[in-house]
């Protein structure tokens, strides 16, 4: 018992007050909130893990985004639960019966005026050995003691559906406890010494910033990461370009994705928070793999994004790889931007990207169980072919004939990559080309006569870095004896041998920023601004929005 009541007074004596005329701690100018654990990920208890430091402040931020300050504890793991009975094995907390509980009711010992006065009475009780705590309750100060499974008749109070408990890490010793409905939330912000930035563990990942926890209905703790928006750059950068990459690339990622953070604030306004930590917003795993490279990088931006008019822009896109020409925006999607204007991109190198050129067959047999899978009726399919191609040579749709030469169907837009998928292969760009046994391509003979060519096999040709690239449809200029010739290719035929060979190039959805073309401009010797300019048309680097 000695050891426990120890335990608790060295944690409990550095909850310390502020007085009312005490300033608040102002946030970082340009806060984020980042979704890492929520929805069907929320958490019965989310732990934090103080990884440069130790200790943290309990607070809650108000609508300016200023942090509140209501205590601190010197607490190096500390756990977040929400005030129903939950159980604790090992460091888990969870619904499932078993284990030590914590209670969702308390002894309630007091009301006080101030937060002093209601340290001081938890010490006391602590003291005496009882498991006192302060809790913070829409502005009141109360004490309470231990956690019961039930109400006791009566005698015992708990918190609302919005309440929630700070624990020790692998215990049931409740530390503080924070109960304000839906007008404020638990922040906690990790404490390190002079000069060293805070980083925190949650979940496998270490974090900069804050941590605000909240409860929707009495469900599960939604966790929320509020930090700086350079913080938050430095933990997307890495994991969305490989941080050994050149330094122009990366800034150019770096101004990409603040950009697009700051174009998309609110996205998930829904549910509190501003982006998740996705591939549906910006794919975010904190400080783990960043680097001094990728660091430098996000400060040597700081602060700069793209508009176009005057007007950051909202849809900052990039991918992995265009294959040889970006799209325009809505050839892919369905808004026309203006500053998402397809471009042929030269700067790609085939001969270091993974998986660069792919390709893949597939019969009419598979095309037709494919066309099950997504509830389109049909005959059976005797012909597939791109119906459409772009401007830029990316294709726009893709058809399928049915046995009498009926149209059954269309893939157009994205839809013909991400619905393209054939007998477990995928279509993973849009810059690709369809051949069937029957597929005839035009040519220059050596005589300057046109003729057929069977391209059953796949078209290719030598390019100006003389390597070996397919042929990926559309009109075909060719260099004869007297002279340049644009070649139209044939009309897609009536029908075909039942076989098909679907051969492309780059990964993504092709619209905005190749990563891999801002590879090689970097590598060339091109500067961020250069990069950016040149996959984003009609922009200017601010320096604020």
């Amino acid at each position: 018992m000695k050891r426990f009541i120890c335990l608790f007074v060295c944690a409990a004596l550095v909850l310390i007050p502020f007085s009312p005329g005490a300033k608040a701690v102002p946030a970082q100018d340009f806060l984020v909130r980042i979704g890492l654990s929520v929805k069907s990920n929320a958490l019965t208890g989310a732990n934090l893990d103080n990884y440069t430091g130790e200790g943290y402040e309990f607070g809650f931020l108000n609508a300016e985004n200023t942090f509140i300050p209501l205590g601190l504890t010197g607490e190096k793991e500390i756990t977040m639960v929400k005030n129903r009975n939950v159980y604790l094995s090992g460091k888990t907390y969870s619904d499932t019966p078993g284990g030590e509980l914590v209670g969702a009711f308390h002894d309630h010992i007091g009301t006080y005026a101030s937060r002093e006065e209601a340290e001081s009475a938890a010490v006391s009780q602590r003291t005496a050995g009882l498991p006192a705590f302060v809790s913070y309750s829409n502005g009141a100060w109360t004490v309470r003691s231990g956690s019961y499974a039930d109400s006791g008749g009566g005698v015992r109070v708990s918190g609302s559906k919005y309440c929630i408990s700070v624990v020790r890490t692998g215990t049931a010793d409740i530390i503080f406890q924070f109960d304000y409905g839906e007008t404020a939330h638990l922040c906690v912000r990790p404490r390190a010494p002079e000069g060293v930035k805070p980083e925190t563990w949650h979940k496998g990942y270490r974090y900069y910033g804050m941590f605000e926890f909240r409860r929707f209905e009495g469900n599960d703790i939604y966790v929320y990461n509020a930090l700086h928006i350079d913080d938050y750059i430095k933990g997307v950068i890495p994991y969305e370009m490989s941080p050994s990459w050149p330094l122009e690339a990366l800034k150019a990622q770096a101004v990409c994705a603040r950009t697009y953070a700051a174009g998309n604030l609110k996205r998930h306004r829904a549910d509190g928070y501003d982006l998740c930590n996705t591939e549906h917003c910006q794919v975010y795993r904190g400080t783990g793999a960043a680097n001094a490279v990728t660091d430098q990088a996000v400060d040597e931006t700081a602060g700069q994004y793209f508009a176009y008019d005057g007007v950051a822009c909202k849809t900052a896109v990039f991918h992995s790889s265009s294959g040889g020409a970006t799209e325009d925006s809505e050839n892919v999607w369905n808004e026309a931007l203006p500053y998402l204007r397809g471009v042929v991109d030269s700067y790609e190198d085939a001969s270091v990207i993974p998986s660069y050129n792919w390709q893949y067959t597939c019969t009419n047999e598979d095309l037709s169980k494919m066309l099950d899978s997504r509830g389109i009726a049909h005959d059976g399919v005797s012909n597939f072919y791109v119906q459409q191609y772009t401007d830029t040579n990316n294709v726009y749709a893709v058809a399928f004939n049915d046995r009498n030469g009926k149209l059954i169907t269309s893939f157009k837009k994205e839809n013909a990559r991400v619905l393209l998928k054939i007998g477990g292969n995928e279509t993973h760009s849009l810059r690709y080309s369809i051949f069937s046994g029957n597929t005839m391509l035009s040519a220059i003979g050596s005589d300057g006569s046109v003729v057929s060519v069977d391209n059953s096999g796949g078209l290719y040709a030598i390019d100006g870095n003389g390597q070996l690239q397919p042929v990926t449809g559309g009109d075909i200029t060719v260099i004869s004896g007297d002279g340049v010739h644009t070649i139209p290719t044939q009309p897609p035929p009536t029908d075909s041998d039942g076989t098909y060979t679907v051969v492309g190039r780059g990964r993504g959805h092709n619209v905005g920023m190749s990563q891999w073309g801002a590879h090689g401009m970097a590598t060339q010797g091109f500067g961020y601004e250069d990069i950016i300019k040149h996959y984003f048309t009609g922009v200017e680097i601010v320096g604020g929005v």
